[in-house]
């Protein structure tokens, strides 16, 4: 089995792309067979080696890499042209000059009856001369119909007559996509084309090239896209954004890579899967037909799941080396201990990073802040005295003082609990008064206690 996954470097690798290469990938390795990534370059104006660049660097970020060197489809060109020249010798493609304000004018009688617009076929049968200037099309098959077996969507199948006799050399010599991308999969032995459901009309034109140079077909499986929450086409704001974006906000691989696998995909009842069960697994024939819709909720929780289950020193180091530390919080000796407890209730390790400043700055009470700070000044007096005497080397200490003064007081919990984190943090939301006094430390707790005490 040889499968490929062959992006545009028109842009970034984005959630849907990167889903279609983990599935070609995982097809690939589950049948112990050779992925390849093919750049489809031929558009010369917007292929940047930037993006190039990029998407190499998101796949193996992912833990995707070819198993051959990556193809670059504008150094076949001499090839595909060779091919369109001997498909004109054989009488199954055609010289056309017809000038594009005939085009148009047939597209807006076509538009007016309310057709599809389509090629009308006025050069088909004149068996013009190929001069310079006019283009090559492709003889479609004017009867009977085209069809296939996908391995997601069933039997796909269409009227001949509804395929127009498409380009495959353009005026200027050069090859069109649709052409380059059926020679490509010929010569690099695809068997399998993993791709979006936005290429099937690609393909029932790429099926009849291929049939046309007596060529196997290779097996088709179209994946239905991934909409946003609400149905609609993703967009920045929710899931196109570049995956190299997703790790820099602090998302691990192996949680990117489970949420993308459940994009359409299931297993059984399970959520988590390592790549060796993946690969067990995984058989694109189980590929879910209806449209996947991303989760930002689910994409959290399986990011939040693997920052828990990450070995504590390891996280220490990946963010110390991703992400930019202050030297306070990096010569803390509590400082595992501070992630250690926020990564139980981030997201991802931006937001992590966000938390760990309290830690080691005292907070801005700002006046609103402040007027929200509902406490006897007495009553918060009377606790820092005391807690200048507990013993801070022991966090269970730190919670029976607590205890102890609430019941001497004949205090609930939030009387004190909820004046004294925003005291302590300058946030509402924050981890348990015991954890922060113990990872705040005594001095600077009672500091930030006199901070407010003198505002």
């Amino acid at each position: 089995m040889r499968t490929r996954f062959a992006p545009s470097p028109t842009g970034h690798l984005h959630i849907g792309g990167a889903r279609t290469a983990i599935f070609a990938w995982l097809q690939a390795k589950a049948n112990n067979g050779k992925f390849l990534i093919r750049f489809e370059d031929t558009d010369k104006e917007r292929s940047e080696k930037e993006y190039v660049d990029s998407i190499i660097n998101s796949l193996k970020w992912l833990g995707i890499e070819p198993d051959e060197k990556p193809i670059f489809q504008s150094d076949q060109i001499s090839k595909h042209r060779e091919i369109a020249l001997d498909l004109l010798k054989q009488g199954l493609a055609y010289s056309c000059n017809v000038s594009p304000e005939r085009l148009e004018e047939v597209r807006k009688i076509q538009q007016q009856n309310k057709q599809q617009p389509r090629y009308d076929g006025f050069s088909r049968d004149l068996n013009l001369p190929h001069e310079k200037g006019n283009v090559i099309r492709f003889k479609m098959p004017l009867d009977g119909v085209t069809t296939f077996e996908d391995q997601v969507l069933k039997t796909i199948s269409i009227n001949n007559k509804e395929l127009d006799d498409f380009i495959i050399l353009r005026s200027d010599g050069t090859p069109t996509y649709n052409f380059c991308a059926a020679i490509d999969d010929l010569e690099m032995q695809i068997t399998n084309v993993i791709r979006g459901d936005d290429h099937i009309t690609n393909t029932l034109k790429q099926i009849n090239i291929l049939k046309a140079l007596n060529s196997e077909l290779p097996e088709y499986a179209h994946l239905p896209m991934v909409l946003s929450s609400s149905g609609k086409r993703l967009s920045k704001r929710e899931g196109a954004v570049d995956i190299q974006e997703y790790k820099k906000m602090g998302y691990l691989k192996e949680a990117m890579v489970n949420y993308l696998i459940k994009l359409g995909w299931s297993y059984k009842e399970q959520e988590l899967f390592s790549v060796d069960e993946l690969i067990k697994y995984f058989d694109i024939k189980d590929v879910n037909s209806s449209a996947a819709k991303f989760s930002q909720e689910l994409l959290d929780f399986y990011n939040n799941h693997y920052l828990k289950k990450f070995k504590l020193e390891g996280l220490y180091e990946y963010i110390n080396e991703n992400f930019s530390l202050s030297e306070k919080f990096i010569n803390n000796n509590k400082k595992t201990e501070i992630i250690d407890l926020l990564r139980e209730g981030s997201n991802n390790i931006s937001e992590l990073v966000d938390e760990l400043t309290f830690f080691y700055e005292d907070p801005y009470l700002t006046d609103a802040i402040i007027n929200s700070i509902q406490i006897d000044k007495n009553l918060l007096v009377l606790f820092k005295e005391e807690l200048k005497e507990v013993n801070f080397k022991d966090k269970l200490l730190i919670g029976v003082f607590i205890d102890s003064f609430l019941s001497k007081n004949n205090l609930k919990f939030p009387l004190l609990g909820k004046p004294l984190r925003l005291i302590l943090t300058g946030k509402s939301n924050a981890p348990s008064i015991s954890d922060l006094l113990y990872l705040i430390g005594k001095e600077n707790c009672i500091n930030r206690i006199d901070n407010y005490l003198n505002s």
